[in-house]
């Protein structure tokens, strides 16, 4: 998202309530790229998600876990001497979609600087009372309009993190001997992930809805001709244990729901809105939920998994293959 690193790091760490998250990338010297990721569970209870609340209830305990997790600090060697001991790695840092509010912004004119980005975000996300930005760190991502009528428009998905829960988790990360070189949200890394798979422009001509389901929660994003027109994230009123073989029927009966007003609400502010298709990414098989987001929501459903990794290029290369860890991918690729 907006003021990301030149270089991408390596390495990935997405932060759940449920789940930690590794993933590495390698680059072999034929240029093919590799990836390896890891899993563990987190203590019950240690992480609350909260936009608004501190989110790490036992740091302690959490550290302990991320520490077997991502393995020792790296010392900078050259000639077979340690030049630079316990040198941090930077990491992309995946917060989850719970612990940060969302919106969208349909601009006219959108400035190079990042500098001048942010204040007209601030502006405008501050004249149209959409979210909260006081005490927080504005983070956002430019998307292409792909619509007819978009020349010369931009929109652009705005992300706040309070600056207390976004210092916590850094705090932790530091703590073991990492540094969070970007930030970004698990749910639009796999929106990105899924559309560089698709094909990008050729994709999303027609209006869709893209379905995350994270820790918990939902996040549904909805394009019309093209373009970013709505998001909306919500805590699940039914328990989602991620990794899961089948969370149950109650939980796809909660998701479709939810789906369903997300649709609603989108029209509501933009009547011609014509879905035709769902697609569908979430960290546990789920095995009924595209069944049932077809049956009630009369739509064709896709479901994200690990073959758009394989398309573009990338290699597993050991390690956990669980829906849970496709997200930590998303965030090296």
């Amino acid at each position: 998202m907006g003021g990301g690193a030149t270089h991408r790091p390596r390495h990935c760490l997405k932060i759940g309530a449920q789940a930690l998250v590794w993933g590495a990338a390698v680059r072999t010297w034929r240029g093919r790229y590799r990836y390896r990721c890891a899993l563990s569970p987190t203590p019950t209870g240690a992480i609350k998600l909260s936009p608004m609340d501190l989110n790490l209830t036992d740091m302690a305990a959490v550290e302990t876990r991320l520490r077997s997790l991502a393995g020792p600090s790296q010392d900078v060697r050259f000639a077979g001497r340690v030049w630079l001991p316990d040198v941090p790695r930077p990491i992309v840092l995946l917060l989850p979609d719970l612990s940060v509010r969302t919106t969208v912004l349909q601009l006219d004119q959108f400035p190079a600087q990042a500098e001048e980005q942010e204040a007209l975000i601030r502006w405008r996300v501050g004249q149209e009372q959409l979210v909260s930005l006081a005490g927080a760190k504005v983070v956002w991502q430019s998307f292409p309009s792909y619509g007819a009528g978009d020349q010369g428009s931009h929109v652009v998905l705005v992300v706040a993190i309070q600056e207390t829960i976004l210092r916590q988790y850094e705090s932790l990360c530091e703590s073991v001997g990492l540094l969070p070189q970007e930030v970004g949200v698990a749910s639009f890394r796999l929106f990105n992930l899924w559309l560089k798979a698709a094909g990008g422009r050729k994709r999303v001509g027609r209006d869709l809805l893209w379905v995350s389901v994270s820790d918990g929660g939902l996040t549904c994003f909805v394009m019309q001709e093209g373009r970013l027109v709505f998001v909306r994230t919500k805590r699940l009123s039914v328990d989602c244990p991620a990794g899961e073989e089948d969370p149950g029927s109650d939980v796809a009966n909660n998701i479709v729901e939810e789906c369903a007003a997300s649709l609603r609400a989108c029209s509501e502010h933009h009547p011609g809105l014509n879905v035709a298709e769902v697609v569908l990414a979430s960290d546990s098989p789920f095995p009924t939920l595209e069944e049932a987001l077809t049956r009630e929501l009369g739509l064709p459903t896709e479901r994200l998994d690990w073959k758009a990794v394989e398309r573009l290029g990338w290699i597993h290369d050991g390690g956990s293959l669980s829906w849970a860890t496709l997200s930590a991918v998303a965030g090296v690729i």
